[in-house]
Parts: C-alpha cells; structure tokens; sequence
C-alpha cells in the first residue's frame, strides 16, 4: 500500500512515496515534536536533532532528511498542515530561494 497524500506541482512530486508502514513510523517520530513545538526555531532544532530538517515548496511545508535533502512529508501527510502550525505558532519567517518556489526557515 502507498500513501496517497503526496503532494504535487504539475508533474514534479514534492515528496516520495512512502509505503504505510513507513508513513506510519515517520508520523510516530514526527507528530509528537510538532504538537509540542512552541515557536519554529524551536521546532527547526527539535527536528535538526532527529535528522530532519523544514524547507517550504510551492507553499507546502516538507520535511527533509537533514543529510541527504530528500523529501520525506508534507507538513498535511504527517496529519499537521502548514496552516495548524502557522495558527498556533504564527507566520514563519522565510528566506526565499533564487527559483521563487522554494523558501528555507529563517528561524
């Protein structure tokens, strides 16, 4: 089985497809740092110490593998949007990239 929430810009994937299980453990690992998170510098540390990182693509939050860049999640895939953690936690300060589709946290 595949996780069907894998975000798209045109044809271009902005993350992997990841079987359940491993969807499954990813949202065990992640989820709880990101309910706990209390402001973005905190949560960009909190992840960093896991070995993930947050980039901002096409207006979607990723969740990176901090070594090798690859996309793992969509902020929506691991069942907390951009929008519930902007509400909570306020609009995150972004560096955006020469392409004008990419932004880095500016935390």
């Amino acid at each position: 089985m595949r996780n069907e929430s894998r975000a798209t810009v045109g044809a271009a994937p902005l993350t992997t497809q990841l079987d359940c299980e491993t969807a499954a453990l990813l949202r065990q690992i992640l989820l709880p740092i990101l309910e706990a998170a209390t402001d973005w510098s905190g949560l960009a540390g909190a992840l960093a110490r896991k070995g993930y990182a947050l980039t901002f693509r096409s207006g979607r939050m990723v969740i990176v593998q901090s070594e090798t860049g690859r996309p793992l999640s969509t902020g929506r895939g691991l069942g907390m949007p951009l929008s519930v953690l902007a509400a909570r936690l306020g609009r995150p300060a972004l560096r955006l990239s020469r392409d004008g589709s990419s932004a880095e946290l500016h935390a």
